[in-house]
């Protein structure tokens, strides 16, 4: 059993799909040529760079990714920021090559915090999480449509209508998935999505996504 996994998990194909804004990507150079690059600053000049304008922070990245390769993509499809040490101790692509394998297994790659609903209305996991003290909202301009919101509130109109307690979370928006489970949902569904992160260079709904990617695609 344990050589057919390996066997299996050799013969799938994977992209990973690199972020960027500047940060230094020497650390994929092991498997470059997995990889694409979307670039939102200057320029590196490579033959697998795509520039995108500078909108959306990563979630706009991941499902434009989505968008334009709807009808070609590879067996499972890695999802990073330019450099994970950024968000990670000692992070390397070993990690990203570890979730791979592991959405070869179970669909995507596994969690990486359960966080359960407390009494803290300023939690950054909780579902009212982004009001702060008077009524203020986090990032109170960002809005698409001028239209502030809580996580839960977003979450319930946008992903699922139920709520999850406890969530599961892939924290930094680093995570792995599967064609199959990209595929479960029709285009349309990812193009919605998009509206709600590129209107703005640092959208609020972009730290929405980063707590919703489990469930999307789940």
């Amino acid at each position: 059993m344990i050589l057919y996994d390996i066997l299996y998990i050799n013969s799938m194909s994977y992209k990973i799909i690199v972020a960027r804004y500047n940060e230094d990507i020497n650390w994929l150079s092991s498997d470059m040529d997995h990889v694409i690059i979307y670039n939102k600053g200057t320029p590196l000049g490579l033959k697998n760079e795509i520039l995108l304008e500078n909108v959306g922070r990563e979630s706009h990245t991941y499902l434009h990714y989505i968008i334009e390769n709807y009808e070609n993509l590879p067996d499972v499809v890695i999802f990073t920021q330019g450099n994970i040490a950024d968000h990670r101790e000692n992070g390397d692509i070993q990690y990203l090559l570890t979730c791979k394998n592991d959405a070869l297994l179970y669909g995507k790659s596994k969690y990486k915090k359960i966080h359960y609903q407390n009494s803290d209305p300023w939690n950054p996991w909780n579902r009212e999480w982004n009001t702060r003290p008077n009524n203020q909202f986090f990032l109170q301009d960002n809005y698409y449509k001028n239209t502030p919101i809580v996580f839960g509130d977003w979450f319930t109109q946008h992903i699922h209508p139920d709520y999850p307690n406890p969530i599961y979370l892939y924290e930094n928006a680093i995570f792995s998935v599967t064609k199959r489970l990209i595929l479960q949902h029709p285009i349309e569904y990812y193009k919605n999505l998009i509206l709600q992160v590129n209107h703005h260079i640092n959208p609020s709904e972009g730290h929405f996504f980063e707590r919703s990617w489990y469930y999307i695609f789940n």
